[in-house]
């Protein structure tokens, strides 16, 4: 098989290349794409590469800039899968690998042995957007270059407790309803993690929004190198008045009723980015889960430290701006 497109990604460094070595991969074409988490804070070494993905994302939250490692050609398949005889494939299953360096557990979205998370090292389900703008630069790279689809899958539970699966915790490890059979996982193609790999028990990425990444790589205008990261064309406005109207309408009315919802789920989007809302509350109504959860930014120091009937979980003006400076969003009346 022959590699088509271009094997190399711009501005990726080539220092720790394993593809031409002792742990070369197999040709392949890829379709499909993984996502991991390292669970640590430095470029892992992986064994020399034993056990390295297609690329590493190290983030420099000081520059706000993901710095790129290059360990395998796009078109050569990477070794950070497990792959048990007698099932299918998957490292050689057309399948790219990013592994993230940061965490998916929910135990360390705040802290992780004495450092900060968004200081000193990322939690993947609570990352900033500019984090992952810097993976959407990529997603979208793999697009334009090599077809991987701009779509993913729809759970991604969380490495701690998440409502869709109760109580087994981590939610995301082992035989998880969000793990595919070996027939979705050969016909599958788009964005996944790994905890979504048959044959695998790990539940890495967590509850990452990696739909935030797909909507930005749709939407960015594609800078040339990834140290450049993508940026919505524009950014996503939302109404205070259609958002305040969302919250009093959306909870008393039908399951699921939504009013406003492209800028509800703008709304929802940031909530969940700041650790309030689960990810199966993103759905565009403004109900009483997002209306707890909002309640809950108004009482937070960063939403304004609001107390008593002034946190009741309808946005106003004031902290629904504060929320949209923090997640990229402009207000208007």
């Amino acid at each position: 098989m022959t590699r088509t497109g271009p094997q190399k990604i711009p501005g990726a460094s080539q220092t720790y290349f394993y593809g031409s070595g002792q742990y070369s991969g197999s040709d392949m074409e890829v379709n499909c794409g993984v996502v991991h988490t390292t669970e640590g804070r430095v470029l892992p070494s992986y064994s020399s590469g034993a056990m390295a993905p297609t690329v590493t994302g190290v983030p420099d939250i000081a520059a706000k800039k993901i710095r790129w490692y290059q360990h395998y050609d796009v078109d050569e398949s990477a070794r950070a899968l497990a792959n048990k005889l007698g099932g299918v494939q998957t490292n050689t299953a057309n399948a790219f690998q990013i592994e993230l360096v940061g965490t998916c557990d929910d135990s360390k979205k705040t802290s992780w042995d004495g450092k900060r998370a968004g200081v000193d090292y990322l939690h993947w389900p609570t990352a900033p957007d500019w984090a992952l703008a810097e993976v959407a630069w990529l997603v979208r790279w793999l697009n334009a270059n090599h077809g991987i689809p701009l779509t993913c899958v729809k759970d991604w539970l969380a490495y701690g407790k998440d409502t869709r699966r109760p109580g087994v915790t981590p939610a995301s490890y082992g035989a998880s309803s969000a793990r595919m059979s070996f027939a979705e996982w050969q016909a599958f193609k788009g964005w996944c993690g790994h905890q979504h790999v048959p044959e695998n028990d790990h539940g890495d990425p967590g509850s990452m929004d990696f739909a935030r990444v797909i909507a930005l790589a749709k939407a960015a205008e594609e800078p040339t190198t990834p140290s450049a990261p993508a940026q919505p064309a524009t950014k996503p406005r939302v109404s205070v008045a259609h958002i305040a109207a969302a919250a009093r309408r959306d909870p008393p009315a039908a399951q699921g009723h939504t009013t406003y919802k492209a800028e509800v789920l703008v709304v929802e989007h940031a909530l969940r980015a700041e650790g309030l809302l689960p990810a199966d509350y993103v759905d565009g109504s403004f109900g009483t889960k997002t209306v707890a959860a909002y309640a809950r930014w108004q009482r937070s120091p960063a939403g304004g430290g609001y107390t008593g009937a002034d946190a009741d979980g309808i946005p106003g003006k004031n902290s629904l701006r504060l929320l949209g400076a923090r997640r990229g969003f402009t207000v208007t009346d």
